[in-house]
């Protein structure tokens, strides 16, 4: 198991944007894998997320995920440099794709 941090939107919006990152075949290919994996939602400690929003200077949103990958004890999957370092602060594992 591991938690994963906003991939499709990433790379959809990334794509869409025009960022040109991804081309349409590439994009295709990578929401497919995206719904092959079961995934299994969890509701975040919203109490303990604002405690990790404020000692790591991060939006709660962010802190949601740390938060889960902590109690789940699970790396955090996610392409954003300052969510990794932050979460690694916290010796929560990490995971690029």
């Amino acid at each position: 198991m591991f938690v994963y941090y906003n991939f499709v939107f990433n790379t959809t919006s990334d794509f869409l944007q025009g960022h040109q990152r991804l081309t349409v075949d590439e994009a295709r290919k990578g929401l497919l894998i995206f719904e092959s994996i079961p995934l299994r939602y969890i509701q975040p400690d919203f109490v303990n997320a604002v405690t990790i929003s404020k000692q790591t200077n991060m939006y709660a949103y962010d802190a949601y995920f740390i938060d889960c990958a902590i109690r789940q004890k699970a790396p955090l999957l996610t392409l954003d440099r300052k969510l990794k370092i932050a979460a690694q602060s916290l010796n929560v594992k990490t995971m690029g794709v």
